[in-house]
């Protein structure tokens, strides 16, 4: 398969296999660690370098890298090459720095995240220590990502995609160790090191396979500058993006025991479609619409938003109804309680409701990034970060670390109504357009949609297992669209 659709399932069969082995990760996490302090200062401490990471890797630096690297590829590999190059130096001279100031003052951060834990010493100490042992990862994940993008210019998806999936074999490695020997977490962190370099490595092989060769021109190191002066703002747009989520840990510190674990285990949960589809559909595109011209932009723009429609309500829809039965056969063993079960599916239910705003975002703020404007996304994330914490303020006291997903979702919501706006004001995409050819699949869609929930809840009343109704389901929601003609091939294509 070519085109949209191919880059699409390559992509998405990539972070199905990541997704797969993470989801068992946070199976045996669950299982040998359940819900407790312990496991709140470990996901705080391995979310400092993930915002990051996201600030350097994925989001922020790709939205200025890509387009640039592109353009220097179509020229001449020894300038893409040299480019590429240049840019791994100095970005790694940088978050070195980074590094070594957040060991020096783990302690410190960690309070930063967790200040509701000031008084329990040994678990800011547990925390602290994890931080340093986790923060070199955000090097390797960094330079990966650079790595990745140059893969992707060259057509491979799959790679870069499958790459965490070493992460996380790494993780369930420490965690089967640290079950045998002493349940000890420090051995989940070192996981988070070791499978980070093996992570790298790995992304290196191939990047030398598909033609890439160290090179080094003077010149080059203009465009470095430039990348990094583009990524400002979008550096502060990802990072309040990322904030939402770490705004919603830092309040729930003050809440109960293992409620950070909750709002962790519920968005991994909630991460699974949205990785999967969203954040690879977001890519492809922003890959796509670097690549090709005006022409092309409504057609691959449109692409984007029913294929967000046509998989993520479904999947949305999914999660609400039966979102107490999969965490209880995702999580519910040894440590991991019946109580936590129903606190982590309140949870996930709260952060499912934003699935479709979170996804319709993340190819909207592309969008914007796909024409090297940084400016607006920022913008738009500050006014959500303001409304997040709003939310969470107000939603905490009556539904507690539940009320801090739902926060976000709202959050979203928001986003999408501003996005939409903007993008109409702008002129770099019609709405109207799109609505006027594309009425009829979103109608049917929403109506297939209708009649899949009322199908799940029938099965859920005749007491059919969890996985069985999963799997009629999605039998039977393809079926409804086949009856209303509509197929994801034609969808996509």
């Amino acid at each position: 398969m070519r085109g949209f659709l191919g880059s699409v399932i390559r992509s998405a069969f990539g972070v199905f296999t990541s997704r797969i082995l993470g989801f068992l990760r946070d199976i045996f996490i669950a299982a040998v660690f359940g819900a407790t302090a312990l496991t709140d200062a470990f996901f705080v401490a391995f979310a400092i370098p993930n915002l990051f990471r996201a600030l350097f890797a994925e989001g922020a630096l790709s939205s200025a890298f890509v387009p640039i690297l592109g353009s220097k590829l179509k020229k001449s590999e020894y300038e893409g090459y040299s480019y590429l190059s240049n840019m791994v130096i100095y970005l790694s001279i940088i978050i070195v720095i980074f590094i070594i100031i957040f060991s020096l003052f783990s302690d410190k951060i960690i309070l930063l995240f967790m200040p509701g834990f000031i008084e329990d010493k040994e678990v800011i100490g547990v925390a602290s220590n994890i931080l340093i042992i986790v923060m070199p990862y955000l090097l390797f994940v960094s330079i990966s990502a650079l790595f990745s993008s140059f893969l992707n210019l060259r057509g491979s998806y799959f790679i870069p995609y499958s790459s965490t999936a070493l992460l996380n074999l790494a993780m369930i490695t420490s965690i089967y160790l640290s079950y045998i020997y002493s349940k000890n977490i420090y051995f989940l962190a070192w996981g988070v090191f070791f499978g980070g370099l093996i992570q790298l490595g790995y992304i290196l092989l191939f990047s030398c396979r598909f033609g890439f060769k160290f090179s080094f021109d003077k010149e080059s190191i203009t465009d470095v500058k430039k990348t990094f002066l583009l990524i400002v703002p979008s550096i502060f747009g990802v990072g309040i993006n990322q904030l939402n989520f770490l705004v919603g840990r830092v309040l729930a510190s003050y809440l109960p025991f293992g409620s950070i674990s909750y709002l962790y285990y519920a968005n991994r949960l909630f991460q699974f479609p949205f990785g999967l589809f969203s954040v690879t559909i977001g890519t492809v595109s922003l890959t796509e619409l670097s690549k090709n011209d005006s022409i092309r932009r409504f057609e691959i723009i449109s692409k984007s938003i029913l294929s967000i429609f046509l998989i993520i309500l479904p999947a949305s829809l999914g999660l609400i109804l039966l979102s107490d039965d999969i965490i209880r056969i995702v999580f519910q063993r040894n440590q991991f309680n019946i109580n936590d079960t129903i606190n982590t599916a309140n949870a996930l239910k709260m952060y499912s409701l934003g699935l479709l705003f979170f996804s319709l975002n993340m190819t909207f703020t592309k969008i914007f990034h796909s024409i090297l404007d940084t400016k607006t996304p920022v913008k738009i994330s500050a006014i959500l970060l303001i409304s997040n914490i709003i939310f969470s303020l107000l939603l905490l006291k009556p539904f507690k670390h539940s009320g801090i997903a739902l926060a976000s979702s709202l959050s979203a919501f928001i986003g999408t109504i501003i996005y939409v706006k903007l993008i109409s004001q702008k002129k770099l995409y019609s709405f109207k357009d799109f609505f006027s050819k594309y009425n009829w699949y979103i109608l049917k869609i929403i109506l297939s949609n209708f009649l899949m929930s009322i199908f799940v809840l029938y099965l859920y009343h005749k007491g059919v297992h969890v996985l069985l109704i999963i799997l009629l389901t999605v039998i039977f929601y393809l079926v409804v669209l086949q009856v209303f003609k509509i197929n994801f091939k034609e969808v996509l294509r």
